[in-house]
């Protein structure tokens, strides 16, 4: 039997210890459906800090799911104690001092299927995985790296649980590497043993849409198409409020950004603004006040924005 040449063992060697790298893009896609499918399907609660260049705050959530539908109860444990409740037809933002309610449509849901996205984030994203034993909020955990392959979208460094899947520890990544913003789970509780939301109907009654006053006529409203949005992104949902206002929310499988169309509204918003890790961008065109929200780079909500074209 003929000699096989260096050059070919070489080769042969070279391609077996790239087969690993493969089946740890396969697990970390494995692992990323796994975690969409936590946050939306587990029973959970615990609390987590939330740090923002050098703001740290401490927040409260217990969700649940009843009959197909998400129940979340999310509390300000650091300066005045606002909350957000999730129910079935909507969600409410309470202010306790100011006395102020604000309901909107629930948009979120159970997602049938999280692996329909893969494709569209593998062309977005490259996804690595690192198995290494690691401890967080006291949990066994692994990493999840996803860093995106162009500049129009951010970075995210995740600490799954080995066991349920939930995210301990989220960071989300600027281009250059430095940290945006993350959470951190301190402690956190699965399965039977967390606080029933269902038992606080007052609570989940101020969900509850309320009937709505004489609405614009429909055939009144403009309506919107969007021309040359960034790559990867796609309309998912979109609402409408009675004074003719649009509400639409865009994503590429991971990063999502919302866009709100006010018609005929003084200019609220004129060029970029940032709260927190949350970026704006607002412009006034076609008679309408455009702005787009969402945790991505400026240029990405400034295109989101100009796609938007009447019909």
């Amino acid at each position: 039997m003929p000699a096989v040449p260096d050059r070919l063992k070489a080769l042969l060697l070279l391609l077996s210890l790239g087969l690993p790298s493969l089946a740890g893009a396969d697990a970390a896609a494995d692992w990323l459906v796994r975690m969409r499918q936590a946050v939306h399907q587990l029973d959970y609660e615990g609390r987590f800090v939330y740090q923002v260049g050098d703001r740290l705050e401490g927040m409260y959530v217990v969700h649940r799911v009843r009959d197909g539908h998400e129940l979340e109860r999310l509390v300000a444990l650091d300066g005045e104690p606002k909350q957000v409740i999730r129910g079935e037809q909507g969600v409410a933002c309470l202010e306790p001092r100011s006395h102020h309610i604000s309901v909107v449509g629930n948009r979120a849901g159970i997602l049938k299927d999280p692996a329909e996205d893969l494709d569209g984030i593998a062309a977005h994203y490259e996804l690595r995985l690192d198995e290494r034993p690691l401890r967080t909020a006291g949990r066994p955990a692994l990493q999840l790296e996803i860093r995106p392959r162009d500049r129009l979208r951010f970075g995210y460094r995740i600490e799954l649980d080995r066991e349920t899947a939930l995210p301990l520890r989220s960071v989300l990544l600027e281009h250059d590497g430095r940290v945006r913003s993350q959470t951190l789970f301190v402690d956190l509780k699965t399965g039977r043993d967390i606080t029933p939301i269902e038992k606080d109907l007052s609570a989940l009654a101020l969900t509850r849409m309320p009937a709505r006053a004489a609405a614009m006529p429909r055939d009144s409203r403009v309506q919107w198409q969007f021309r040359g949005l960034p790559p990867g992104f796609r309309l998912i949902t979109e609402g409408s409020s009675d004074s003719g206002g649009r509400h639409f929310v865009f994503t590429d499988g991971l990063a999502s950004v919302s866009l709100y169309i006010e018609p005929g509204a003084e200019p609220l918003l004129q060029g970029f603004s940032r709260i927190g890790a949350t970026g704006a961008y607002g412009a006034r065109r076609h008679g309408h006040q455009l702005v787009a929200v969402g945790e991505v780079p400026r240029r990405t909500l400034r295109l989101i924005a100009e796609a938007a074209q009447p019909r």
